[in-house]
């Protein structure tokens, strides 16, 4: 049985990752079909997937029990892979719970009938393999347990609110938060029937996902900080400054200045110095196991937090180039219109989910004017999501020009549709993810309807909202007066998305 693992290994682990993503593809289907209405996604789907596609997690997570196979080699290959399938699942889960979680909002809809639906597929895979009388439950439930008390503790001591994080909290806190995932631990020491190495692996991987949680902190603190969680290594920096009052103010200081404090006040080095401790705690509580796929993991993680880039650079995530997608348009397409309208950009693959009765409002000529007068020095837009950026852009100048005019004023929105525009931001992400890379086109009010389709609810001016949101966001994570450009917007985009 041992041989049969080994030979797979040698296969590579890729061939694993390609039959769960296989395994995982009706309930992918059940997905797109049950949380849509009308064909609109409630969700932008899988958070994996997109985190996977977006190139911030690598496809080890659906095979993640073969990380510790070797101290178990008396599971089957086929115990490991219906463990990978359930685990992914799990994985998913608790991505969905952190979005639900990190992004409030009144409209969570989709996002928690996902989750009850990953949880539901995760706990069927499990006591197919695990019954409820397994050993394997007790330890499910301490894991359960950890993390919620993870969630729970970060949320009420340090979202809005300045805490020091104790040593233990910080313990507690960073390996809660992916304690779930060590039921593949206790799932293999069952089915394998030895349990001698089940303390040694729960001690290292609360130590490595101490590490693994700091070093995400650094990379991502312009995103912890946009939503108020206040992670170590910001917590760190802000009390360092003396920095709690103006923190928690109305007028927050910008990020340009929490980058230059991060930079300034040696909080890198510190957090980098005690991630490196913790990757060592985790690689002494497993020394006496034999070297495998879970020693190297440590050995990357530490190679990454040792970067000396880590915490410096923009928050835009391993995302590949900039470049147009294969089979995107390369020529300009006149998405503007008249203009003497707003400028409206929509995708094709909208058009069915908005609303013809809802033109959207021209603003006042003199904020238009200002609009075009930018769109014009943009020049030409390949995607949609290089349109929404420009327009986006437009409408930031245009504010600037006239601060005296409400949002909804340039946008060209009602006050209703900017509220239902504001409250909606997972049916939007759906909306977006259909259409960002298709070639952009100006709405048209007198375009029919495609028959026997229900007439749409979405406010037409949905792209130029879109556009504001993704300037808007990006503005908090650059020095005032810089002009990102579209490229640089989208890959900020795609990392807010899925991080």
């Amino acid at each position: 049985m041992n041989g049969e693992v080994r030979v797979e290994r040698h296969v590579g682990w890729r061939g694993d990752s390609a039959l769960v993503e296989d395994a995982r593809r009706p309930l992918r289907r059940r997905v797109a079909r049950l949380l849509q209405v009308d064909g609109l996604p409630a969700t932008a789907g899988l958070p994996s997937e997109r985190r996977i596609a977006a190139g911030v997690d690598p496809r080890v997570f659906y095979t993640y029990p073969l990380l510790f196979y070797t101290s178990f080699p008396d599971v089957s290959l086929t115990q490991l892979r219906a463990l990978s399938l359930t685990g992914s699942h799990l994985f998913d889960y608790v991505l969905t719970l952190d979005e639900v979680l990190d992004r409030p909002s009144s409209c969570v809809g989709g996002s928690l009938l996902l989750g009850s639906l990953l949880q539901r597929e995760a706990l069927h895979g499990l006591y197919e393999l695990l019954p409820p009388g397994s050993p394997f439950w007790s330890h499910f439930d301490r894991y359960f347990e950890h993390f919620c008390q993870a969630v729970l503790r970060e949320e009420a001591r340090h979202r809005g609110l300045l805490q020091p994080y104790p040593r233990d909290e910080l313990e507690l806190v960073y390996s809660g938060k992916s304690a779930v995932a060590k039921a593949c631990l206790a799932a293999l020491a069952v089915l394998g029937g030895n349990e001698r190495p089940l303390a040694g692996l729960e001690a290292s991987h609360d130590s490595y996902y101490v590490a693994f949680q700091l070093a995400d902190d650094l990379a991502d603190w312009r995103i912890d900080y946009e939503r108020g969680h206040y992670s170590y290594p910001l917590t760190v920096a802000f009390l360092r400054a003396g920095w709690q009052q103006r923190v928690e103010s109305a007028e927050r200081p910008s990020s340009p200045e929490v980058a230059e404090l991060i930079a300034h006040e040696g909080v890198i080095e510190e957090v980098r110095a005690l991630a490196l401790n913790h990757l060592d705690q985790a690689a002494g509580a497993v020394d006496r196991m034999s070297d495998g796929s879970w020693h190297a993991a440590i050995r990357t993680t530490r190679q990454r937090i040792e970067d000396p880039t880590l915490g410096l650079g923009p928050s835009a995530g391993p995302l590949g180039s900039a470049a147009a997608p294969t089979g995107v348009p390369t020529t300009p397409t006149g998405w503007r219109g008249d203009g003497r309208t707003p400028a409206t950009p929509v995708a094709a693959s909208w058009r069915p989910w908005l609303d013809a009765g809802r033109t959207p409002r021209a603003p006042r000529p003199t904020v238009l004017e200002e609009q075009f007068r930018t769109l014009d020095a943009a020049g030409p837009a390949r995607t949609t999501g290089e349109a929404l950026c420009q327009v986006g852009m437009a409408i930031a100048a245009s504010r600037r020009a006239f601060p005296q005019y409400g949002l909804a004023e340039h946008l060209g929105v009602s006050a209703a549709e900017l509220d239902w525009l504001d409250q909606h931001g997972p049916w939007l992400d759906g909306l977006l993810a259909l259409g960002l890379d298709e070639e952009p086109e100006p709405w048209h009010p007198d375009q029919p309807d495609a028959p026997g389709v229900v007439p749409g609810w979405v406010p037409p001016a949905v792209g130029r909202y879109l556009g504001h949101r993704m300037v808007d966001r990006s503005a908090q994570e650059h020095p005032p007066g810089t002009v990102p450009t579209p490229a640089v917007l989208l890959r900020a985009y795609r990392v807010h998305a899925v991080t």
